[in-house]
């Protein structure tokens, strides 16, 4: 696609073969969205991009939007790109795009470049049947284009590495690690989709997707990854780790997740992997680090060892992903299942009758039930009738297990609930935690 912006600026893809932008892009996004980095991280951020470009398992050139200045040798003026991801609503697929690397060129900011982009990238996540976009990124600024903060996302616990003794001397460990290879992977999704049933979002990954992970990427990218199987002292393996290969903070190292399978449990594999992970710093970085950093992939097991652990620390206030459904009744009726199965043995089994949710702008939707079954999801319109409010897309807060609407109340008064609203809504949506990563 191309299209003619305001100045004589031109917004294209990858696809339409220029190849100074191939070229071009990995130094644009390592200059605007590393600025501040160290040499070795912008170096990483260089890595990463010609990843994405030349090898990633999910995207095509077509996924990558280029603002571009003719005027001065089709100079970059800003650029993001546009992921597709595969996750799950519990056991329901979800197609899913995820923005990234968004940039613009400080001579060229406010010129409305970044709407234009996300103009681009919504159509084409359109056009791919994508049910929902997320994005990481700065806070509060991708609200105008739709977005909402709802989902758990960053560091979810640090452990202190110095608190565990290491073993004594002569003393075999019951559990070490060793890396990852592609025979891995089949029991590896098996352990992954064993925890994911726990969690309300999780990743649906393709075979290919994790032998991207495991040894696709370059070993200098910013995202390269250094997965790590557990191993029994029998040479079978029982789980893996998650750990990412290059530290963006000298202080600390990070594991996106910790996963066993039911050959073995978190209780007797604790110890000897947060002592292997010492090893592992010391070989892979030069140094031990004192801190270990842990992302949303942990079992509330491995919570409560860690909060019982003096330095310990599960942290309450976590950053989140942005997300955006433009489609909402289409994205409910795909969660319909869901939903359904919810309202089996609760408080409102068997239910017939309506749930009436308003968004505070004369619009809302209507559920509409038959024993047990939602026969109807309906878009309706007025300022009142409603059971349960909701302002500011905070609605996909308690869709996504978030929030409930007594915690969403709590800091706006306004959203309000009858008795009926607040039994349904609380059966249809619990809290519940999920588990992202993505494949970027």
């Amino acid at each position: 696609m191309q299209k003619q912006l305001a100045n004589g600026l031109i917004l294209r893809t990858l696809s339409e073969g220029h190849a100074s932008d191939r070229e071009r892009l990995p130094q644009f996004h390592a200059d605007i969205n590393g600025e501040g980095e160290t040499p070795e991280a912008k170096n990483a951020f260089i890595h990463w991009v010609r990843d994405l470009i030349n090898t990633h398992p999910t995207m095509t050139h077509d996924d990558f939007f280029v603002v571009v200045d003719p005027a001065k040798d089709d100079m970059i003026a800003a650029a993001t790109l546009l992921i597709p991801h595969r996750w799950r609503y519990e056991d329901i697929p979800l197609v899913v795009g995820r923005p990234e690397l968004v940039a613009t060129h400080p001579d060229y900011r406010k010129r409305g470049l970044v709407r234009a982009l996300f103009e681009a990238v919504h159509e084409r996540s359109a056009a791919l049947g994508q049910q929902m976009q997320v994005i990481t990124g700065i806070p509060y600024f991708y609200r105008q284009f739709g977005y909402t903060m709802a989902v758990d996302l960053g560091q979810h616990a640090s452990y202190p590495l110095d608190v565990m003794a290491d073993a004594p001397p002569d003393t075999k460990p019951a559990f070490t690690l060793r890396p990852a290879t592609p025979e891995d992977i089949p029991n590896m999704i098996r352990w992954y989709d064993r925890m994911s049933r726990e969690r309300l979002l999780s990743e649906n990954r393709s075979v290919e997707e994790w032998r991207y992970e495991i040894m696709g990427r370059d070993p200098n990218s910013g995202q390269v990854m250094d997965y790590q199987m557990i191993v029994n002292a029998a040479g079978q393996a029982v789980g893996y780790l998650d750990m990412f290969g290059f530290r963006w903070d000298k202080y600390m190292i990070n594991c996106n997740c910790y996963v066993v399978g039911e050959e073995a449990n978190y209780l007797e594999t604790f110890d000897d992997v947060i002592r292997a992970l010492k090893q592992w710093a010391q070989a892979k970085f030069g140094e031990r680090p004192p801190l270990l950093s842990f992302a949303g992939g942990l079992h509330p097991s491995v919570d409560a060892l860690i909060d019982r652990t003096h330095g310990g620390h599960i942290h309450t206030r976590e950053y989140m992903w942005y997300v955006r459904v433009s489609e909402m009744i289409p994205f409910l009726q795909h969660i319909q299942p869901v939903l359904e199965r919810r309202l089996i043995d609760s408080g409102a089994h068997g239910y017939t009758g309506e749930l009436k949710i308003g968004f505070y702008d004369l619009t809302g939707i209507c559920f509409k039930f038959e024993r047990g079954r939602i026969t109807a999801i309906e878009a309706t319109q007025g300022k009142d009738g409603y059971d349960v409010s909701f302002p500011w897309n905070l609605f996909w807060n308690v869709v996504f297990g978030q929030h409930n609407s007594d915690e969403i109340r709590a800091i706006l008064p306004e959203v309000g609930a009858s008795g009926k609203g607040k039994v349904l809504i609380d059966i249809l949506f619990p809290k519940k935690k999920s588990w992202l990563k993505g494949v970027n």
